[in-house]
């Protein structure tokens, strides 16, 4: 769901650059078809956005299955003594490994569930305040009106929602997949058979770890939805002196 949310961004700016040439121009011309399609389809992804978000906090707190990603610490499989492989080529593993597993788990902690279903839910919220502002800045623009306060005020909310929601969604997927990880692949002691030749058999299996990589799309994009907001309302401006002057 990501990369929906910066789509919305792109689209909205482009659509600041369309109303400031078409104001200047002082009609809309052929261009409503376009902002027609712009407004239809920021209100259908919204709808989208908001049943694939209620499913997925559903499902991520009453479903016994959970999808999730599990982090762990870098990590290659060990073979047990005894066992030998046959390369089937010359290409052969010399560092690195997983650090990350897509999986499905049950018996998941409560703590969990509420930290993945409100970084979904974050993350939703976030799409629909964009989305929310995509479809007021080209509803105004056919209305020939597209510099009023409550336009600003939507593109600030969307701006406020990228840079804060941004950071705090991945935070909080951080965290539920950590939890995640350490519910799965944690243990409090093993058991073996010493006919496997291993003196620690946790090196059969990876460790988790706490893996918070912020990506700064989100904060870079909340920025320039704030310099869109600017820029509306430097036409407000303009627009109550060319009233003025009329």
């Amino acid at each position: 769901m990501f990369g929906g949310a910066g789509i919305l961004v792109l689209v909205s700016v482009v659509l600041l650059a369309v109303g400031v040439v078409l104001v200047g121009r002082g009609r809309l011309g052929g261009d409503t078809a376009t902002l027609r399609v712009v407004r239809g389809g920021a209100v259908i992804y919204g709808v989208i956005v908001l049943i694939l978000t209620a499913l997925a906090v559903g499902s991520q707190l009453l479903l016994d299955t959970v999808e999730v990603a599990l982090p762990t610490e870098t990590f290659w499989p060990v073979l047990p003594e005894g066992v030998e492989m046959f390369p089937g080529g010359d290409a052969r593993l010399v560092g690195g490994g997983f650090t990350e597993a897509l999986a499905s788990v049950t018996g998941l902690g409560l703590a969990t569930r509420a930290l993945l279903a409100a970084g979904t839910l974050v993350q939703g919220l976030t799409q629909l305040a964009v989305t929310w502002a995509v479809f007021l800045i080209a509803h105004r623009l056919l209305a020939g009106e597209p510099f009023r306060p409550v336009v600003r005020k939507a593109v600030l909310v969307a701006a406020a929602a990228l840079i804060g929601g941004g950071i705090l969604w991945q935070v909080l997927f951080g965290i539920g997949d950590f939890m995640a990880a350490k519910e799965v692949l944690g243990s409090v002691g093993w058991g073996w058979d010493e006919s496997l030749g291993l003196e620690d058999p946790s090196v059969l299996l990876p460790a988790p770890q706490l893996r918070l990589t912020i990506a700064f799309w989100p904060i870079f994009s909340g920025l320039a939805l704030a310099a869109v907001a600017a820029a509306f309302r430097y036409g407000e401006e303009l627009q109550r002196d060319t009233a003025g002057l009329v």
